[in-house]
């Protein structure tokens, strides 16, 4: 159960805690101001030891906090990291008797996190800019005017005469800061987080995709988390912010194309009606300012005929749809995004595993369904992300229910972006 209930580099064979460096840290640590009593000798698991035992601190904050004092003190303290967790060994017939399981104390070697990879993280965050930059193009080639000039300066390239497409990029520029603007105060408010919960984390790693953009970021822990309201308010304060963000660039964009002349209007960029009507909330804030332009006849719904509608939209709102869509799908319970964490401290290691079953699951019929953005990420999160997140220090206490409100009220804001209209 070990195996399935924490990630391989928590396991990581050869640099499990020798016997002579357990009975040091039983020593020094557990035995010390009688911080945890053991009940028996350090048990030989996948990755490090169990220890049984019981502590006379009311909370498991209590308890690491007395673990990491003794633990500094330490000649192992740089041979050994402890988790307070509950039992991830089988259920013992005394047990079942009993009627009692109590948490235990999980000995891991002192590296629990994955290897970084600076170059490959480069190459990876410099390909997202690129197709954020084609992203930021495309909507502006739907529009039939700059549709049309592109491909005149093309012609002229073709008769190896002098072409210039500079004036695209000029135009695309505010789309394409608009959206790493959203993913930029995303990854501020993770930083902040962190920073206010004691968290190291990897500088962000930007994500491609042709789809959207980006598929988000990948911002690593460098150090298990102390519990988990600690990895919760980390992993929720970036998408609430970026989810805010979005937002109001929706509705600045909206109120000011509103207000343009016909003229001005029809020189903005386009996207397609059917990708606009597959988020429900964005779709709601275009017809709050614009009644109607989403609008269409009933005998199109659910035809071809709505993928070559274009809506001329400000370049404001359109970087705030992708923001919100982005966002939300990296809100869904699965491997270590942002989802995936939140479901770790609201569920465990258990209980996310089934819901990230049941996610995938969808994901993949959504995509199969004819969202290829979904099917992408299905595909992201199974190579790269499937992996749960490693594990807090402390994961036997609770998160105040406050959290949870907040957890459950971010999941409704998902299903809203995610639901087509």
């Amino acid at each position: 159960m070990i195996e399935s209930l924490f990630p391989d580099t928590t396991r990581r064979e050869g640099e499990e805690p020798t016997e002579k460096e357990m009975m040091v840290a039983m020593t020094d640590i557990f035995v010390k101001d009688n911080t945890w009593s053991a009940s028996g000798k350090p048990e030989k698991n996948p990755g490090g030891y169990i220890v049984r035992g019981i502590t006379t601190y009311e909370t498991g904050k209590e308890l690491m906090e007395a673990v990491d004092k003794n633990l500094e003190k330490s000649s192992v303290r740089d041979r050994i990291s402890i988790f307070y967790v509950f039992d991830p060994t089988p259920v013992t017939e005394e047990q079942m008797e009993g009627g009692e399981r109590p948490p235990v104390l999980f000995v891991a070697g002192p590296k629990v996190v994955r290897d970084p990879a600076p170059i490959q993280r480069s190459i990876i965050s410099s390909l997202a800019l690129g197709t954020v930059w084609y992203n930021a193009l495309v909507p502006y080639l739907l529009n039939d005017k700059y549709m049309k000039l592109a491909d005149e300066q093309l012609a002229l390239a073709d008769a190896s005469m002098t072409a210039n497409l500079d004036f695209l990029n000029d135009l695309s520029f505010p789309l394409f800061a608009s959206i790493l603007g959203i993913q930029i105060a995303h990854e501020v408010a993770h930083a902040v987080a962190a920073k206010m919960n004691n968290l190291d984390i990897s500088f962000p790693t930007l994500v491609p995709s042709l789809e959207s953009g980006l598929t988000g970021a990948i911002t690593s822990l460098q150090a298990p988390p102390k519990d988990k309201q600690a990895l919760f308010d980390f992993a929720i304060a970036g998408p609430l912010t970026g989810i805010l963000f979005s937002v109001i660039l929706m509705f600045a964009g909206m109120f000011i194309s509103s207000s343009m002349d016909a003229a001005s209007f029809s020189d903005l960029p386009a996207l397609p009606l059917n990708l606009r009507r597959q988020s429900s909330l964005a779709g709601g804030i275009i017809d709050a300012v614009n009644p109607g332009l989403l609008s269409v006849p009933d005998a199109a719904l659910g035809t071809q005929a709505l993928s070559g509608i274009n809506i001329p939209l400000h370049p404001l709102t359109i970087a705030g749809y992708f923001g919100l869509v982005i966002i939300a799908i990296n809100l869904l319970p699965v491997g270590r995004t942002d989802g995936g964490r939140i479901s770790l401290a609201l569920f465990g290691r258990s209980g996310t595993q089934l819901v990230s079953l049941l996610t995938f699951v969808s994901l993949f019929i959504g995509g199969v369904m004819g969202s290829d953005l979904l099917l992408f990420f299905f595909s992201y999160v199974i190579f790269f992300q499937s992996e749960l997140e490693i594990p807090q220090q402390n994961k036997v206490d609770d998160m105040d229910f406050s959290r949870v409100l907040l957890a459950t009220a971010t999941g409704v804001l998902v299903l809203l972006t995610l639901i087509p209209m």
